[in-house]
């Protein structure tokens, strides 16, 4: 019976995958990208056949049936060797030195001889994985432990614990996961609850590298600021003067960047108090009005004033009259930056890293952007950092495995080595574990992220700058980038320092901006603090409704006058069932 259901789920769930439109596809990801050696890449997009045919061969010395968890501290080994089975997505920058690979690496090695605990990967897949996933459930062959994604569908684990194919991790978890594990939950009590049904934990959280990645700011050409005379940037009117300046003393063809789906743009909405999803991921951000129901940021009327401004900005030739056809990545908008078309753009934090193509392009060390917090009307406080529910990744087993307890113990062992200050690793161990990408061989679904990871990082690197103690930088990532910022702020002469020193190297680095606007209460969290609800996929895509009628409206075609009409052809078109779902599941 459990093999029929699994069959049936699997079916949904693969033609949901095949078919369905991304509706409230998670934001575009706010981590700084796969340069910190401490961080995995999340599966590419390149083309590439599922991996499920090619299981990797592996001689098998544990056991599979229950061997009982020695007494004591978490890196007690087991008396018997356990053997867990596991699938994984996997990054095109896993990297194996000769003779090693997916179930023999440094990392399995370490499992082995700290723990008496094997692990070995069934399947993995670069860029297929929830296709493949769902291909082993209609199988009835899912390994002892995987991760569900943002690729799968948001159902797919409620389904699977609806139809108890999960284990209960309640007792495991409480019992042998370490307690700085369990102590991320001080951090951020809310997320388990997404994976707890009437009490019991059916799923761990991955967790994220910190919030503190997710506030954007006002980026801005450093050479033309110095220029200018470095003016403040403290409110709205401050920055449209900075906008003139640029247009009439640096030849800038327009005054501030914006991508053809607008994502940029909306960031600054909250200048004006209005708070703006992805839309053209057809993702919102969800707030309680007057009478505590949840509803976009988009229905307020602030964001009615923030198109207003737009539509004025349009008109002023802040906006370049070809926005529309801009692109969003890697199209018109960022050749215009790296050709110094442009000297203003709203960007996530770690705008360093593609920003060396700009010096390198212009060959002139100076033309690197530098972040501020985005501006108020008034300027007595900067606009909040928007914070949307960071976790897209849960990790759970089969229900059927046997040994949960080992399964906490390497998830323990690999925070202990990763994130944890008192590992002690040394030069040698820390090259061995953490360098040339190995550290990918352990990713999913052996590793829980510290949601403190890029706050911790930032205050040891600043602190190691400032004072020339580098004792306290205990990882990789610590350690590279503290360096890079240091050879920067020595010698700025390589582009390549340039991603480290912006992102925290210096007191008014992006994290800099984004920390001041945590500690001082300038942080505004959306209210579905969780994946989207499965009534989601009734609705359609209604991001495609907002996007034509915010640019008609920006370029003057439609007054700002016909936004409530337009609100309700949005609720007519699958926002009201949006809305609906959001307060059923997180409403108050």
């Amino acid at each position: 019976m459990k093999k029929l259901l699994a069959l049936s789920i699997a079916i949904l769930m693969l033609v949901v995958f095949l078919v369905a439109c991304t509706d409230d596809a998670p934001a575009q990801p706010t981590e700084t990208p796969a340069v910190d050696t401490t961080t995995e890449e999340e599966p590419s997009q390149q083309e590439e056949e599922p991996s499920q045919e090619d299981p990797i061969p592996v001689a098998a010395e544990g056991t599979r049936e229950f061997v009982q968890p020695p007494a004591g501290h978490w890196d007690q080994p087991f008396p018997e060797t356990v053997l867990i089975t596991a699938a994984a997505p996997h990054g095109t920058n896993w990297f194996f030195s000769d003779g090693d690979d997916i179930n023999y690496n440094p990392w399995t090695r370490l499992y082995l001889e700290r723990l008496n605990v094997q692990v070995e990967f069934d399947w993995t897949s670069v860029d297929e994985y929830a296709t493949v996933l769902n291909m082993a459930i209609a199988a009835g062959d899912l390994p002892d432990v995987w991760s569900i994604g943002p690729d799968s569908d948001s159902r797919l684990f409620s389904q699977l614990q609806e139809q108890g194919m999960l284990l209960d991790l309640t007792d495991a978890y409480r019992t042998y996961a370490s307690q700085r594990i369990q102590d991320f939950e001080v951090v951020d009590p809310h997320t388990i609850q997404n994976f707890t049904v009437d009490g019991r934990i059916y799923g761990l959280p991955r967790y994220y590298y910190g919030q503190i990645d997710q506030p954007w700011h006002m980026w801005v050409r450093s050479d033309w600021y110095a220029e200018a005379g470095s003016p403040e940037i403290r409110t709205v009117e401050d920055l449209e003067n900075l906008m003139r300046t640029f247009m009439d003393d640096f030849d800038a063809a327009y005054g501030i960047a914006v991508d053809e789906d607008l994502q940029w743009l909306f960031r600054t909405a909250s200048m004006w108090g209005a708070y703006v999803g992805n839309i053209h991921e057809h993702e919102y951000f969800w707030m309680p009005d007057e009478t505590g129901r949840l509803r976009p940021g988009i229905s307020f009327p602030e964001f009615e004033v923030a198109l207003e401004n737009w539509a004025r900005w349009f008109q002023e030739g802040f906006i370049s009259p070809e926005f529309m056809t801009m692109g969003h990545w890697s199209g018109r908008g960022q050749e215009d930056i790296i050709n110094g078309v442009v000297g203003i753009q709203p960007w996530w934090q770690w705008w360093g890293w593609w920003g060396s193509a700009i010096v390198d392009n212009l060959d002139n060390m100076d033309a690197y952007f530098v972040p501020f917090n985005l501006p108020t009307v008034d300027g007595a406080q900067p606009a909040r950092g928007q914070v949307f529910f960071p976790n897209f990744h849960v990790l759970v087993a089969n229900a059927d495995f046997q040994n949960p307890a080992a399964w906490m113990r390497v998830l323990s062992l690999v925070d202990h080595m990763i994130f944890s200050p008192d590992a002690g690793l040394n030069e040698a161990e820390l090259e061995y574990y953490m360098l040339s990408g190995m550290e990918h061989a352990m990713a999913f679904p052996f590793k829980i992220i510290d949601p403190q990871t890029d706050m911790l990082q930032f205050q040891h690197v600043l602190h190691a700058l400032e004072t020339g103690d580098t004792s306290e930088l205990f990882t990789t990532g610590m350690q590279s980038k503290h360096s890079d910022s240091l050879n920067w702020r020595t010698y700025a002469n390589n582009s390549d320092w340039l991603g480290a020193y912006l992102q925290m190297g210096f007191d008014g680095s992006a994290y800099a901006r984004s920390q001041h606007l945590f500690d001082t209460g300038r942080i505004i969290q959306t209210s579905m603090w969780g994946v989207q609800p499965a009534e989601f996929a009734d609705a359609g895509a209604t991001g495609d409704i907002i996007l034509e009628e915010v640019m008609q409206i920006i370029m003057g075609i439609r007054p700002v006058s016909d936004w409530p009409q337009i609100l309700e052809q949005w609720y007519a078109q699958g926002g009201q069932i949006k809305e609906d779902a959001v307060n059923l599941h997180f409403g108050g």
